[in-house]
């Protein structure tokens, strides 16, 4: 900092530094591009059926309020204004009137889409999850996949050891493969990948049936989803491509949210470095890349559109929840219903600053029906409501009968699917700490969201019980079926041939083993001759020895 600032500051009153910001507008939207990393995510509720249209961005669900930031003057930033409510509304006590809507679908009555249950009332698996994830993600993947390693090898000066050198461009039966075998790793969890190739009877699996080492980890390299060479610069997120709008797609396709539906975020982890991670210290996975930028009202009503103007109910958290959200859903025939924020700045203070015991309710209705509900149990709960009153209800609570406010019941009602959908992306999650951000990004979309969504519509249609574990298995098996295995090495004849000159395979193994590896380079013996199947180097005795064995 420059000298002539710091004395400014030395010599100002320090009243000057009280200018505090203490509102929580949702911030201005300028770049819609970076709006392009969103998807809906299903899931059947067991009470209602709610579509779950799955916002992938991470924010923090917590109702504390948020700190109030400090700003200095003469620091070449602008002053932050504590900001008002520009549009003044007029609140009375609850009077119980509410706005009412006629749910009356355009699309007709339905949550999975009808023509499921004639095609695939006895699908498989596979069946289902093609509808997630169809050819044409596959295929976009394998060209930019392609396209990407061709772009590497020629911008590169490739070391003669690199696995570049054996680059060759792969295809969909392959990618599919690929995918099955990251799927497995979340199933059968190793602290590495080599360790899915170890001969180790501890660590042993069948992965080197399918896939070698060495393609495994050039393609998880190599992967890729957009074309580098047309990228926008004002677009971050252009690396992602086009495979989350595509499966979001396909989930509209094969299911329709019913009466009620939620939008809420994903938090997808991540260490690295990255301009839209965030902190958050009361999360299990503290780190967390931050999927969509931009949040708030313009991504709810962005992803809620396609459902408005049909008598719908939304349930969203604290994050997304204002009072100006809820007039325009009210203006498009929906209901919002969602947890709120105590400093958001249309908020009625008669209810923010009423203090009150536990137990104890106050509510009030603005002139557009909007009920904001204040409830104290262990902490204070603000409610936002177009669909509710100050309802009270009798619950059992551990055996004691306790007093709880409707709208509280109704919204853990509407947002307990999208928990369960989370907590079952979570089980077998293949996703590693060392895999790219956008890479992580879409392959959760691929091996977790999509698997998801397709649980979810293999159970409704063909009217199963299945577990999330027992239907990634069978998807394992099905992505690395058997046209998807290497291909079988040419059997050759174990000929004893003569061939430039290297230490004896089996002798220097047994002299490693007794003497160490320094001795065993300088005193084992060198031969000319090897094992033309085996493609070791042999003298004649340990020749003998070994493949007599073998016969």
């Amino acid at each position: 900092m420059d000298e002539h600032i710091i004395n400014q500051m030395l010599d100002s009153d320090f009243d000057e530094f009280d200018d505090i910001d203490d509102t929580d507008e949702d911030p201005t939207w300028e770049n819609d591009d970076v709006n392009s990393c969103f998807q809906d995510k299903i899931f059947d509720d067991i009470v209602q059926d709610n579509y779950i249209n799955h916002d992938i961005s991470h924010i923090s669900d917590s109702d504390t309020d948020e700190e109030p930031t400090q700003t200095v003057r003469n620091t070449g930033r602008p002053r932050k204004k504590t900001q008002q409510d520009d549009n003044p509304r007029q609140w009375r006590d609850d009077d119980s009137v509410i706005n009412s809507y006629i749910f009356n679908p355009d699309n007709g009555d339905y949550s999975v889409n009808p023509d499921l249950y004639d095609t695939l009332y006895d699908g498989s698996p596979i069946d289902f999850y093609h509808l997630i994830v169809d050819q044409n993600i596959i295929n976009n993947i394998v060209i930019e996949t392609n396209k990407y390693a061709a772009q590497q090898i020629a911008s590169k000066v490739i070391s003669p050891h690199s696995r570049l050198n054996k680059w060759y461009d792969t295809n969909e039966s392959e990618m599919k493969c690929f995918l099955g075998l990251l799927l497995w790793t979340g199933l059968v969890s190793l602290p590495s990948y080599d360790l899915y190739w170890s001969t180790s009877a501890i660590f042993k699996t069948e992965f080197s049936t399918f896939m070698s080492r060495n393609r495994f980890e050039i393609l998880l390299q190599m992967i890729h989803f957009a074309d580098n060479s047309k990228a926008d610069p004002n677009n971050r997120l252009y690396k992602l491509g086009s495979v989350i709008d595509n499966v979001m797609t396909n989930s509209n396709n094969c299911m329709q949210p019913y009466e009620s539906f939620c939008i809420d975020e994903s938090l997808i982890k991540f260490m690295g470095r990255l301009s839209f991670k965030q902190y958050i210290k009361n999360k299990k996975s503290r780190f967390e890349a931050n999927a969509e930028l931009n949040v708030g009202s313009k991504i709810v009503l962005e992803l809620s559109e396609p459902y408005l103007d049909c008598g719908r109910t939304l349930y969203v958290d604290n994050w997304y929840t204002s009072i100006e959200l809820a007039e325009s859903l009210n203006d498009r025939q929906t209901h919002l219903v969602g947890t709120l924020r105590a400093n958001r700045k249309s908020n009625p203070k008669d209810v923010t600053q009423k203090k009150l015991k536990r137990g104890e309710v106050i509510s009030m209705r603005s002139s557009s029906n909007i009920l904001v509900l204040k409830w104290k149990d262990k902490r204070d709960l603000y409610m936002l409501s177009t669909k509710h009153d100050s309802e009270m209800i009798s619950i059992d609570h551990r055996g004691k009968y306790i007093e709880k406010p409707k709208v509280v019941i109704d919204y853990n009602l509407g947002k307990s699917p999208i928990d369960l959908s989370d907590q079952l992306s979570s089980y077998s999650n293949p996703l590693r700490r060392s895999i790219k951000w956008y890479k992580k990004v879409v392959l959760d979309t691929l091996l977790n969201i999509g698997v998801v969504n397709s649980l979810v519509l293999f159970n409704k249609v063909t009217n199963s019980k299945m577990t999330i574990t027992t239907f990634r298995t069978i998807l394992v098996e099905n992505l690395v079926k058997k046209n998807n295995i290497m291909p079988p090495k040419v059997t050759m004849n174990h000929d004893f041939v003569k061939s430039g000159r290297s230490r004896c395979f089996k002798c220097y193994k047994k002299m490693v083993s007794e003497k160490g590896r320094t001795y065993a380079q300088n005193h084992s013996t060198k031969v000319y001759t090897k094992c033309l199947a085996c493609n070791k180097y042999y003298c004649q005795m340990c020749f003998m020895r070994d493949h007599k064995i073998k016969k």
